[in-house]
């Protein structure tokens, strides 16, 4: 695959990815950041052949993965905000737990150790 193409592929996904996440779509999400991460290897690989055949990157190539770097940094920085407000969310709709999930779970009125309940006198 050339560079011209590998790159083309990767700019497609990234604006697949960017109406995934405006649609709050997470099937076509985490089907086009897997196609994604493939079609960045591809580019990767096409860049190192280049390389190794001295072949300088022609700058209008260069333009555009200096665009496809600053598109993946926003979506970085969405999805961490994502993340953050759905944490929020989270805490918001489920009690904090402060007992330990395996525990006594008597917290501070205990019982002995051993001694049920029903065999303690009452006085």
């Amino acid at each position: 695959m050339s560079l011209e193409e590998s790159l083309s592929a990767v700019e497609q996904l990234i604006e697949q990815i960017s109406a995934a996440l405006l649609a709050a779509d997470p099937t076509s999400l985490e089907k086009n950041s897997t196609a994604l991460r493939d079609a960045a290897a591809d580019f990767s690989r096409a860049l190192e052949q280049a390389a190794a055949r001295g072949l300088p990157l022609p700058a209008s190539l260069q333009k555009r993965a200096d665009a496809i770097r600053s598109m993946l940094i926003l979506h970085r920085e969405s999805l961490a905000r994502l993340a953050a407000s759905t944490d929020r969310q989270a805490a918001g709709l489920l009690p904090p737990n402060a007992a330990a999930t395996y525990g006594d779970g008597l917290g501070a009125r205990g019982a002995a150790p051993g001694v049920a309940r029903i065999y303690r006198s009452a006085g």
